[in-house]
């Protein structure tokens, strides 16, 4: 897994490339947990090179989600595949997130 982070006016675009799974999940909570330092923190998750999210990746993501919402932050996903959305709306996670087709929507809707 990479992770990769980039910076749009004040919100922090991350990358990532390789599967979400619990093998890497820690190195993903690493990065987010000095992301989430910042208070007021913006963050659009982009899946384009993410194929495949296991449990406990999802579980990551709903950890991170709260984090956010406690420090009054926002994030929105962009690029998730079918097979992950499909994933996400199973498990009803999908509502916890605004998930765009592109950085584009994702950047406007903030």
């Amino acid at each position: 897994m990479e992770i990769s982070l980039e910076k749009i006016n004040d919100i922090t675009l991350v990358s990532l490339n390789g599967e979400l799974n619990l093998d890497n999940t820690h190195r993903v909570r690493e990065a987010f947990k000095k992301i989430l330092k910042q208070r007021k923190a913006k963050v659009l998750l982009d899946f384009d090179n993410v194929p495949f999210i296991d449990s406990s990746g999802i579980a990551l993501l709903i950890e991170i989600v709260q984090a956010f919402g406690k420090s009054n932050g926002a994030m929105c996903l962009c690029h998730v595949n079918k097979k992950i959305l499909s994933v996400f709306e199973i498990t009803k996670v999908s509502k916890l997130f605004n998930i765009f087709d592109s950085h584009e929507e994702a950047l406007r809707s903030f």
